[in-house]
């Protein structure tokens, strides 16, 4: 059964030259094609055993159900591999009604799947949202089980929430159980190089094990460092280990996504070329060693202190516009800082703000609250415009509540990046959100949960200002998301593949999940 599926597929996308790489979830085969114009959509979807059909770009998700989903991709893998020649054309019992269904109002997940052919330049400029899209999935249940840990830690640990005082502060024996839930929920994201490292691997055909083990040494290096194990390594003052007159330690890589990410592609290609020039038992032996020592000394003297370079450079421009240009510079930076959290650049932000907070107030944290509340209200209209049951609800509905309470990174990657215009809609309310806070002059006077409860960080007598800008934030993004959802959802939500079921076979997946 598995070899007619995968030799069905593979016709229908226009044989195995047409295909650059292919990798699979628990119910899904994701395939990036060559040429996405050979290909036909619509006769994957006719294919005997295959149950729904997506196409983004070059890619092309197929769903087969997570009983078959390994071994159609395992024979896939071989035709390709092999060039081999598909099997006649697809089975016609299935035909699929590729047209949307009647609007439902307030349904996001009443569409079938509709096929698309974006053009050239859209998928050009695309193709990295939908690999960064391919790389995070994996990762969702971790993100929202993290943010909702670190949310509920903040909700208890922060003062002037139930009171005067913090839960923590009035009941002393709690204070335990609190940093438990902290360290569980904070483990998630500082460690966050591993897991991407891990699904980038992955998502690239090299060892998932290795990207992990990439990732790891990235986030453990100052650790290690600093303990003593290396003492030629720990130099007097400690934190500073120079080689070839570079800083070694001088990037922190922990919550880090597309350095990591840029390490594990370097990866799959050192990995790649090894395996063609080693066999047996010295691929076995070497390959991996050589893998992890090149990619590790080009991570950490070159692709670290790049990425450092530009994140100091983004400090530098982010606090020159934000003083200089009032209002619209702080509905630029409003703008700009969602961007910051998906590649992770808004990480080289901390020193700015710890300086700013030591001269008197930072206007980071504010901005950041009002980026983290317009993804929370745009994750909070796509729950409520799901259809009810999904698991697009349940997704959106979770992911929305960390956010809340400032750790936007599941309703970003989990949600309003997958669909695309949920996402502009909350960077578009964040520049409005931070024109407000420049026009009011908000500035944090302390670190803490940039989120509903970020009042208790801000300058004393202006928290209800700050709280007044992120809720209009929130509000305006739940607004127009909805308005959006319901006028505008067919082609922005299906062409986006963001959701795709197990639907019975002969029809194309929808979004209710």
């Amino acid at each position: 059964m598995q070899e007619e599926i995968a030799a069905g597929i593979l016709q229908a996308l226009g044989g195995a030259q047409n295909i650059v790489v292919a990798t699979h979830c628990a119910t899904r085969l994701r395939i990036t094609l060559a040429d996405g114009d050979r290909a036909a959509p619509e006769d994957v979807a006719r294919v005997h055993g295959v149950l729904g059909v997506a196409r983004s770009g070059d890619q092309i998700q197929v769903v087969v159900g997570p009983g078959a989903v390994a071994a159609v991709h395992a024979d896939f893998q071989r035709r390709v591999a092999e060039g081999a020649r598909p099997a006649p054309a697809p089975s016609h019992d299935a035909p699929v009604d590729a047209s949307p269904e009647p609007d439902r109002a307030g349904d996001l997940d009443s569409h079938r799947i509709h096929v698309s052919r974006p053009r050239r330049a859209a998928r050009t400029i695309l193709a990295p949202v939908h690999l960064l899209i391919d790389i995070i999935t994996p990762l969702l249940p971790v993100f929202v089980a993290g943010g909702l840990l670190l949310a509920l830690h903040n909700l208890i640990s922060a003062p002037r929430i139930f009171g005067a005082d913090a839960v923590i502060t009035v009941l002393p024996w709690f204070s335990g159980p609190a940093a438990l839930i902290g360290i569980i929920g904070t483990g998630v994201f500082a460690l966050l190089p591993v897991l991407i490292g891990f699904s980038a691997a992955s998502r690239f055909g090299a060892s998932p094990y290795l990207g992990a083990a990439m990732g790891a040494s990235l986030v453990a290096a100052p650790f290690i460092v600093d303990s003593g194990a290396f003492p030629a390594l720990r130099l007097q003052g400690g934190g500073s280990w120079t080689l070839a007159g570079i800083d070694v330690l001088g990037v922190d890589y922990r919550g880090s996504v597309v350095p990591v990410i840029v390490v594990a592609a370097v990866l799959a290609a050192i990995e790649r070329g090894l395996r063609q020039s080693l066999r047996g038992a010295a691929s076995f032996l070497f390959v991996p060693m050589l893998t992890l020592l090149f990619t590790g000394a080009l991570a950490f003297l070159v692709i670290g202190p790049a990425a450092r370079l530009l994140g100091d450079a983004f400090a530098t421009l982010i606090s020159t516009v934000y003083h200089a240009s009032g209002l619209l510079g702080g509905a630029l930076i409003g703008a700009l800082y969602p961007l910051l959290v998906v590649t992770g650049l808004h990480q080289s932000l901390v020193s700015l703000e710890l300086g700013l907070i030591a001269g008197g107030g930072s206007f980071i944290f504010p901005v950041a609250g009002v980026a983290n509340l317009a993804q929370a209200g745009a994750c909070f209209a796509v729950a409520l415009l799901a259809r009810r049951g999904s698991r697009l609800r349940a997704i959106a509905g979770a992911a929305g509540v960390p956010a809340s309470f400032g750790i936007a990174e599941p309703a970003v990657f989990g949600v309003n990046l997958r669909l695309q215009f949920p996402f502009v809609i909350a960077v578009a309310s964040s520049a409005v959100g931070g024109a407000l806070l420049a026009t009011g002059d908000v500035e944090a006077v302390a670190l803490g949960a940039a989120g509903v409860l970020g009042f208790a960080s801000i300058t004393p007598g202006l928290g209800v200002r700050y709280l007044a800008c992120v809720v209009l934030t929130s509000a305006i993004a739940f607004a127009a998301t909805c308005v959006w959802g319901v006028f505008r959802r067919p082609p922005l939500l299906v062409a986006s593949d963001a959701f795709v079921p197990a639907d019975p076979p002969g029809r194309g997946g929808t979004l209710g999940v």
